[in-house]
């Protein structure tokens, strides 16, 4: 997990740019004036003019219920919220993504309170498609078992926790889930409701993170600071203990198991012919209509024939739309 930056975002079938700036993208980078100039905007929660940046958050406890907000508060089906997990690569031969820490822009520009952005992070224009790791749909996390009676214990009418109280009651479930061996099997079981193509182990041990402050006093005492105020003193086989707990929920108790492995093979086997079936129906396309117009002089005989291609195309890719959305369905049903 250490060597990992993973990070979290939350948006919707009506978000402005879900994955994209609102504003219209230019893709060049900003100048560090522009770039101020944008973030105050961003960071105004008045600002209703779209801008430059798409932001992210490292802790999982702010995506989730940011999730459950836009669902309770705003009114937006769960089917239509989505949970998007993006991991920045370590070294990569393409063009890096412009990214700043929120802090560090709000202590340039002077923001109040620059601490309320520590665990924001901010992309310029877009997070590229290739640091997407997985996506799921709010709908599909409560469906697995993540219920918004934790983010919004008294109904969704009323105003849900802050994230601050929020963070204090998954510290005193974590106080009251035992030693570390439990603690680890409760991290695990949030983690598994993200599915298997989720990052896991960095969902898992991010939540304790978010709830639990850690410091070494000895050389094998570490203090453990909850959220909640509550602190107790562990020895180092608390945290082995803990990734034990996280390893049989996780791995021994569900992805090794053999009946998780046979299903996941012949779910597998049926995807590569789904996918298959695609890409001979693209080769199909275009041995057929590749040449469309070359041998016909008469122009309205071009455009008949274009406009037949047209329509051909755009019937494959609502077929191949439609394949894709039932593989996804067996994926989740799957538990992926």
């Amino acid at each position: 997990m250490a060597n990992r930056k993973i990070y979290t975002r939350v948006y919707s079938k009506g978000s402005a740019g879900q994955l994209v700036a609102a504003k219209t993208p230019k893709g060049d980078p900003l100048s560090r004036t522009d770039l101020r100039d944008e973030f105050r905007k961003h960071a105004n929660r008045c600002n209703r003019e779209p801008t430059a940046l798409v932001s992210v958050s490292d802790r999982i406890v702010d995506t989730v219920k940011r999730a459950f907000e836009k669902h309770c508060e705003d009114g937006e089906s769960p089917a239509d919220i989505f949970v998007a997990f993006i991991e920045i690569p370590a070294a990569t031969h393409d063009e890096p993504a412009q990214v700043h820490a929120a802090r560090l822009l709000a202590e340039e520009c002077r923001l109040p309170e620059s601490r309320l952005f520590s665990h924001e992070i901010i992309f310029e224009w877009a997070i590229p498609e290739r640091y997407v790791l997985h996506t799921v749909s709010l709908q599909i996390l409560m469906d697995r078992g993540l219920r918004w009676e934790r983010f919004f214990p008294s109904g969704p009418e009323l105003q849900p926790l802050s994230t601050a109280r929020l963070r204090c009651c998954i510290s005193r479930d974590l106080q009251h889930a035992g030693r570390g061996w439990e603690v680890g099997v409760y991290l695990a079981c949030f983690a598994r409701n993200f599915g298997a193509r989720a990052p896991l182990d960095w969902i898992s041990h991010q939540l304790f993170y978010d709830c639990v402050w850690t410091r070494i006093v000895d050389d094998d005492v570490v203090r453990l600071n909850y959220a909640d105020k509550y602190s107790e003193t562990v020895d180092f086989d608390f945290f082995c203990k803990l990734n034990e707990g996280i390893g049989a929920v996780l791995y021994d108790w569900w992805l090794a198991d053999i009946d998780f492995l046979l299903d996941y093979k012949e779910f597998k086997e049926w995807q590569d012919v789904m996918e298959d079936g695609i890409v001979w129906d693209l080769i199909e396309f275009w041995e057929t209509w590749h040449d469309v117009g070359c041998n016909e002089p008469a122009r309205e005989i071009f455009e008949k024939e274009k406009l037949l291609c047209d329509e051909a195309r755009d019937k494959l890719l609502a077929k191949h739309e439609k394949i894709r959305a039932t593989v996804e369905a067996k994926a989740v049903m799957l538990g992926l």
